[in-house]
């Protein structure tokens, strides 16, 4: 049975389970013809191919939904504190092209369309959750009947989801209008419309100004929530496992 000196080191008991794991991977080699030498050297090449593509992150989304994209980018920047580059989905294959290692990262629902360009290229593909939006939810369910709600975003697909659920919680019981970061005629039109504005971390100095602007305006500003994060706390966790940045 395993065990032994090398199973005191502090490493095996921040990971009780580890031995097990390794030692049945191990023995799966073995029984397959594997010999020690070969497995350890099986082991060895995975760990360094995930080391160097940990050095490069890409970003992939859909050219018409890019919003979303920027947005992974901003928070995994700022939650790994290494570089990350923004590839649209239609350049993915001539970047990964010149590219000699690196990690995908993107949205599950991009997931298909990534894995089929990067797959062919062993380049590997980690997709994220996103955040619940549990507290937004809530929000939204205590809204008054007839109130205005507006949504404001960087990215279009995120619009049009967040529409789909305040409608299948509230129905036609408010009246919702979105606009995408950058579009200045409608968020004017929205603060001085909307009684609660949610945006993301992307839109929120464009709205603040909004509303200062058209403060002289308003008899009441409209409150503002910003969401924090897009992408699931868990997620980050996962990743940051994954590209050995723990």
């Amino acid at each position: 049975e395993g065990g032994g000196t090398h199973l005191s080191s502090p490493i095996w008991a921040q990971y009780p389970e580890a031995h097990d794991v390794i030692k049945r991977s191990l023995d799966e080699l073995l029984n397959k013809g594997c010999s020690l030498n070969e497995a350890r050297e099986l082991f060895l090449g995975e760990i360094d191919w995930r080391l160097r593509c940990s050095a490069r992150v890409l970003v992939t989304a859909p050219l018409q939904d890019i919003g979303v994209g920027e947005l992974m980018s901003q928070e995994l920047e700022q939650a790994l504190k290494i570089p990350v580059q923004l590839v649209p989905m239609e350049e993915l294959s001539e970047v990964l092209d010149k590219a000699h290692s690196g990690t995908v990262v993107t949205s599950r629902y991009f997931i298909g369309e990534a894995e089929s360009v990067a797959a062919p290229k062993a380049v590997r593909v980690i997709p994220i959750d996103i955040y619940d939006y549990a507290k937004e939810t809530e929000l939204v369910k205590d809204l008054a009947k007839d109130s205005c709600l507006g949504l404001v975003s960087i990215s279009s697909g995120l619009l049009r989801a967040a529409e789909v659920i305040v409608h299948s919680l509230r129905g036609d019981e408010l009246l919702v209008i979105t606009t995408e970061l950058g579009n200045t005629y409608k968020l004017n039109a929205m603060v001085r419309s909307a009684r609660t504005i949610i945006c993301d971390r992307a839109s929120l100095d464009a709205v603040k100004s909004a509303i200062q602007a058209a403060r002289e305006d308003l008899i009441r500003p409209p409150q503002v929530t910003c969401f924090e994060n897009y992408i699931s706390s868990k997620s980050i966790e996962l990743l940051k496992r994954e590209l050995g940045l723990d």
